[in-house]
């Protein structure tokens, strides 16, 4: 099994917002916080090579820390890295009408004193507790197929901009 390459958006990630559910292979939706995904914790998670990510999986196995996001694939506390991953800052939306896509945009993210080696990360909303799944997975995001190593240094994720504008960016809706 491997990450891969390819970056993904959960299928229930986008479903979830609109209020659709059920079906053979979705699941009822998972709530977002009370506040709204702007106002939830945002995480970024950071995962070895175990485990193959699959944007179609039931909602159920979208969550940190369930299906292939658990634990024991994320890297170990260790080297700069703690499990469960750093918080996004700086959460907003905006709306590419060109384009017509929805576009949720957060600050880069990134770690200090870092010693390890990736291939991958997952954005999930650490403040869901209760629904479907606790922790739902929003995205994944592949560092192209193959290892990323820091030994000693700052390791950053710079959130792909759709276009090349200067904001940074999570994931594009499109509709």
């Amino acid at each position: 099994m491997a990450f891969g390459a390819s970056s993904a958006i959960f299928q229930q990630a986008m479903v979830n917002p609109i209020g659709l559910g059920g079906g053979a292979n979705t699941g009822f939706p998972t709530s977002y916080g009370s506040t709204g995904l702007l106002g939830d914790t945002v995480n970024c998670a950071l995962f070895s090579n175990s485990g193959t990510p699959d944007k179609t999986v039931a909602v159920a196995s979208t969550g940190y820390n369930t299906g292939q996001w658990t634990t024991t694939n994320e890297l170990a506390t260790a080297g700069g890295y703690t499990q469960g991953g750093s918080a996004l800052a700086s959460k907003t939306y905006a709306l590419d009408t060109g384009s017509s896509s929805v576009i949720f945009h957060a600050a880069n993210v990134s770690w200090t004193s870092a010693t390890f080696t990736a291939y991958g990360c997952l954005v999930y909303d650490n403040t869901i507790s209760g629904g479907t799944v606790s922790k739902q997975g929003m995205c994944f995001n592949s560092f192209g197929g193959s290892a990323e190593t820091i030994s000693g240094g700052t390791f950053t994720i710079a959130w792909a901009t759709p276009g090349g504008a200067a904001v940074t960016a999570v994931f594009n809706i499109s509709v």
